[in-house]
C-alpha cells in the first residue's frame, strides 16, 4: 500500500433558485455527442494541444472547459499511460502542485470539480422487493421477504427491485446484524419475532493507524462485509517503499536564494510521525458470523482512495471507489520570488514519476498474520477521455459475497472523480458534477455532469462501455434511471444562486462507446432547484422548490418526445417520494410558508391517478420537525400488508427523538403513534423558581425571541432564587451585563428588571442523538427500531414495547 500523503478534495454545496413553468420538449438539445478522435489503444490527446471544448449551445454535449464527455479510451499498456500522465501531468502541475496552494481545481485556471450530494446507499441480499405491475407502471408494495421458519420481516428500502444496497442494519427473520458506532452486534430473534437477545459484537475499528467511520454492511449467509471509509495517519509499521522503488522525494520549501535540489535525500515512505495523514483508505472488512456469540473479524482489505458507494445482484457486489493521485513529494516556494523554480522542479518531479505513483493499490490483512498488497488496477485497464478529465482513478471492484476476501482482479478505472452510483440489474452508472472555472468570483453557466456506463451482467468484472455528459448538475441516485437501454437523468442547469437556473429530465442511449442524448424535457422549475425524483416505469415524479413545491408528473414512454403530463403547486417540498400503488404515492420532506420559509416535517399523500391532475389529498406535518428520510431513502419503512409508513423524526423543540407510524390509505394519513427509545417523563420542561420572561414581545430578528422558538426560555432571577430550569441547560448572565454578552440591553427589551440579580437563558438540555432511531424493520407483527443505544421492539398493532436490547 502506499503511505503517502494523498491530495485533499474540495466539494462545493450547490444552491439554486428561482419560479415555475411547465416543461416541454427541447429539440435542440438532441443532437450527438462531439466523438473523439484518438484512436483505441493510444493515449488520448495531452498536454498544450488539449484544446477546451466549444460552449456554444449547438455543442453543448462536448461538456465543459477541461472535459470531453465522447468516448474514453483505453491505454494498451504502461508506457501509453506514463507519456499520458508525464506529458498532462506535467503541463498541468504548477508551483503548488496540481492546483493552487496545493488543492486540486480550487480557482484552477482550467476545470473546477464539485461533488453532488453523496450516494446514500441501502438494503440486504434477500431483499427481493415484491411489486404490482400494470400496463402504466411497477410499483413497490412492499420490502417483504420469507425466513426459513416461513416468518415474514421487511428488508431495507432499495432503489431497483433485485440490486441490494448496503446499510447499518440487515435481518433474514431470524437475526438482526446492526452496526453502532464502529460496533457491529449479533441479535438473536425469538421464534415469535416479539423479543431478542445479543448474542455477540466485534468491533471494527481499522487497522495499522486508521480511523474508520460511515460502516456499512451485506449481509451473506454466515459472513457480512462491512464497508467503511478510512483515514490514515503515520505509525504503520513498514515503509510504503523501499529505496530502490522510490523514484523521487519529498522536497522542503526553498529558500528564494538556495538552489533548488532536483535529487533531494528523503525518500518517499520514509519515516513519518504518528500523526501524519497518509491520505483517504476504503475498508472492506470481511466478519465471521458462525459463531454468534463470537463474531471475528477474519480479513481486512483496504483500498487507496475515498468509497463512493456499493450494490450487489446475488453475491456479486460492485464497490466504486475514487482514488486522488499520491502526494508525489512536490516543491512548495517559501516565497513569490521562488515559484517559478518550484514549478521547473515539479515538472521533473511528474516527469520521473512511476505508473506505481498515479494507479491504486490494495492490501488484505488476514487474521492469520499474513498480508497480500497488490495494485488495484493494471495500466492496460485505465481508461481516459480524449480531454484532459484529472487525475482522479474511478475504479469498480468486483467482490463475491460467497467467498473470503481475495485479491480483486479485472477492476475498471477510469480517470475521473466518482461522486453518485447508480445501478440497474445488468448496468451501472456513475456520475462527476463538473465545473467551469471561477473568473471575477462568478462562476459560469456552463457547467455539466459526466456520465460513465458499465457493464455488470453476469458475476465477471464490471466493464466500461461508454461516457457521455449532460448540462445540469444531478441531485442524487433517484435523479438517474435505465429503463430497457435507455438512461435517463434529471439535472437542474444554469448558474447556482441565481434566478436563471430550470431543470429537465434528459433521455441518452450508447452509440458505439458513446452515451448521446436523444431527447430532453426542460423548464421545469424556472429559478427553482430539483429536491426530488422517482422514476416509476414509463413515469417520472419531479418535485422542484423555491418557494412552492412543483410536483411534476413526466411522460418517459417515448423518449425521444418526453412531455409534463400535469403539475401541482403546494407549499413546502418533498426531498423523498415513495410509490405505494399505481395510483398513490408519498411525500417526505418539509413544509413551508408562502415565502419558502420551511416549518417542519411534512408527509403528503399524493394521488397521481390522473397523470394530467395530480393532486395533494392528505398531509401529516410537526412543526420544528426533521427527519433522516429526507435525505436517506434506507430510513424510510413502507409495510404493505398493514399500509403503514414509518419513519425516523426529531424536533429538538419538543425534545423528541423516536420514529413516527402512519396509516396511509387512499382515504388519507392516519397517525397511528410514536415510538421512542427513552422512558418517558411526565415531568415537564421549564419548571423554575425564576420569573420566566415572556418572549413575545420580542421580534423575529432578536435571538431572545428564537430561544423561545426552539423550546427554552429567559427567566429573571433574584439572588435567592435557585435558578436552572428542568429539562433546559440555563446560562446565567448578570442584569448589568446583558448588553456586553448580547449586545441588547434590559431597557431595549422593556424588561423591568428591579430587584432581580440575574437574567437566565436556559436552551434545551437534551441530547437526542444518542436516542434517536436510524432504522425500522417488520419481523412477524413487531416493529423493531435501531438508535446508536438500544434496539427496540414494539408490537406493530398497539405500539406497546415489547424488548430493548441495549447495545
Amino acid at each position: 500500500m502506499k503511505r503517502t500523503i494523498g491530495l485533499p478534495l474540495i466539494a462545493l454545496a450547490l444552491v439554486t433558485a428561482g419560479c415555475t413553468s411547465t416543461g416541454s420538449v427541447d429539440e435542440s438539445t438532441q443532437s450527438s455527442a462531439v466523438p473523439m478522435t484518438s484512436a483505441a489503444g493510444t493515449p488520448p490527446g495531452t498536454g498544450s494541444d488539449v484544446e477546451p471544448p466549444s460552449t456554444d449551445q449547438d455543442s453543448a454535449n462536448q461538456g465543459p472547459v477541461g472535459f470531453a464527455p465522447a468516448a474514453l479510451q483505453q491505454f494498451g499498456d504502461c508506457s501509453a499511460f506514463l507519456d499520458y500522465v508525464h506529458t498532462d501531468g506535467a503541463d498541468r502541475v504548477g508551483p503548488y502542485g496540481f492546483g493552487n496552494d496545493g488543492f486540486p481545481g480550487l480557482f484552477d485556471d482550467r476545470v473546477f470539480e464539485a461533488s453532488a450530494q453523496e450516494d446514500a446507499p441501502a438494503a440486504t441480499e434477500a431483499a427481493s422487493t415484491n411489486t404490482v405491475s400494470t400496463g402504466k407502471a411497477s410499483v413497490p408494495t412492499a420490502e417483504l421477504a420469507t425466513s426459513e421458519g416461513g416468518g415474514t420481516y421487511s428488508t431495507t428500502n432499495v432503489q431497483v427491485d433485485g440490486v441490494d444496497e448496503p446499510d447499518i442494519v440487515k435481518t433474514d427473520g431470524d437475526r438482526i446484524i446492526a452496526i453502532a458506532g464502529e460496533m457491529l452486534h449479533y441479535i438473536d430473534i425469538a421464534e415469535d419475532g416479539v423479543t431478542g437477545t445479543k448474542r455477540g459484537s466485534v468491533a471494527l475499528n481499522g487497522q495499522n493507524g486508521s480511523y474508520t467511520y460511515g460502516h456499512e454492511i451485506f449481509l451473506a449467509g454466515d459472513r457480512a462485509f462491512v464497508f467503511a471509509q478510512g483515514d490514515f495517519y503515520g505509525g504503520y509499521a513498514e515503509p510504503a517503499f523501499t529505496d530502490a522503488e522510490a523514484d523521487f522525494v519529498e522536497i522542503a520549501p526553498a529558500p528564494e536564494d538556495e538552489p533548488i535540489p532536483v535529487e533531494p535525500d528523503f525518500p518517499i515512505g520514509g519515516p513519518v510521525g504518528p500523526d501524519s495523514y497518509l491520505g483517504p483508505q476504503t475498508l472492506i472488512i470481511e466478519v465471521d458470523l458462525s459463531n454468534p456469540a463470537a463474531p471475528a473479524v477474519v480479513n481486512t482489505m483496504s483500498i487507496d482512495g475515498r468509497y463512493i458507494s456499493a450494490r450487489s445482484i446475488g453475491d456479486t457486489a460492485r464497490i466504486v471507489v475514487t482514488s486522488p493521485p499520491q502526494d508525489l513529494g512536490f516543491l512548495y516556494p517559501s516565497n513569490p520570488g521562488t515559484e517559478q523554480k518550484a514549478e521547473e522542479t515539479n515538472r521533473e518531479v511528474v516527469r520521473n514519476s512511476t505508473e506505481k505513483d498515479w494507479l491504486p493499490e490494495f492490501r488484505i490483512d488476514r487474521n492469520d498474520g499474513s498480508a497480500e498488497e497488490g495494485q488495484l488496477v493494471d495500466c492496460a485497464s485505465v481508461f481516459a477521455p480524449a480531454e484532459f478529465g484529472g487525475f482522479d482513478m474511478l475504479s469498480i471492484v468486483t467482490l463475491d459475497l460467497g467467498a473470503d476476501l481475495a485479491a480483486p482482479t479485472g477492476t475498471s478505472s477510469v480517470m475521473a472523480t466518482g461522486d453518485t452510483v447508480y445501478a440497474s440489474q445488468d448496468r451501472m452508472y456513475v456520475s462527476t458534477n463538473i465545473w467551469t472555472p471561477i473568473i471575477n468570483d462568478q462562476i459560469s453557466e456552463n457547467y455539466q455532469t459526466a456520465i460513465h456506463r458499465f457493464s455488470i451482467a453476469g458475476p465477471g468484472a464490471a466493464r466500461y462501455e461508454a461516457s457521455g455528459s449532460v448540462e445540469g448538475h444531478l441531485l442524487n441516485q433517484f435523479s438517474m434511471n435505465d429503463r430497457d437501454g435507455v438512461f435517463f437523468v434529471a439535472t437542474t442547469k444554469g448558474a447556482p444562486w441565481t434566478e436563471s437556473s430550470e431543470s429537465q429530465i434528459v433521455s441518452m442511449e450508447v452509440n458505439g462507446d458513446q452515451l448521446e442524448q436523444i431527447g430532453s424535457v426542460g423548464g421545469l422549475g424556472l429559478g427553482e432547484r430539483i429536491f426530488s425524483v422517482r422514476y416509476v416505469d414509463d413515469t417520472a415524479y419531479v418535485v422542484t422548490f423555491r418557494q412552492v413545491d412543483p410536483f411534476y408528473v413526466i411522460d418517459l414512454s417515448d423518449p425521444r418526445n418526453m412531455v409534463v403530463q400535469g403539475e401541482l403547486k403546494i407549499p413546502g417540498f418533498s426531498n423523498y417520494l415513495h410509490p405505494i400503488s399505481n395510483d398513490l404515492v408519498i411525500g417526505v420532506g418539509q413544509d413551508a410558508t408562502d415565502d419558502g420559509r420551511t416549518t417542519g416535517t411534512k408527509v403528503s399523500l399524493f394521488d397521481v391517478s390522473d397523470p394530467t391532475n395530480p393532486r395533494e389529498i392528505d398531509v401529516w406535518t410537526l412543526p420544528n420537525g426533521f427527519s433522516d428520510a429526507q435525505f436517506d431513502h434506507r430510513a424510510f419503512l413502507w409495510w404493505g400488508p398493514t399500509n403503514t409508513a414509518v419513519l425516523p423524526l426529531q424536533s429538538y423543540r419538543d425534545q423528541f427523538a423516536g420514529a413516527i407510524v402512519l396509516n396511509v390509505t387512499a382515504d388519507g394519513i392516519t397517525e397511528q403513534g410514536r415510538i421512542s427509545h427513552v422512558e418517558d417523563d411526565d415531568t415537564p420542561n421549564g419548571q423554575t423558581d425564576c420569573e420566566v420572561v415572556d418572549g413575545s414581545q420580542f421580534g423575529q430578528d432578536s435571538e431572545f425571541f428564537w430561544i423561545g422558538q426552539q423550546g427554552g426560555q429567559i427567566q429573571l432571577c433574584t439572588a435567592q432564587d435557585q435558578g436552572g430550569s428542568t429539562g433546559l441547560f440555563c446560562n446565567p448572565v448578570p442584569v448589568g451585563e446583558l448588553e456586553d454578552w448580547w449586545g441588547v440591553s434590559a431597557e431595549q427589551l422593556d424588561i423591568d428588571t428591579a430587584g432581580f440579580e440575574r437574567f437566565e437563558l436556559c436552551w434545551p438540555n437534551w441530547n437526542g442523538y444518542e436516542s434517536a432511531i436510524q432504522r425500522t424493520i417488520v419481523i412477524d407483527g413487531n416493529l423493531w427500531t435501531l438508535s446508536p443505544t438500544a434496539i427496540q421492539s414494539n408490537d406493530l398493532a398497539s405500539l406497546d414495547r415489547s424488548d430493548q436490547i441495549t447495545l
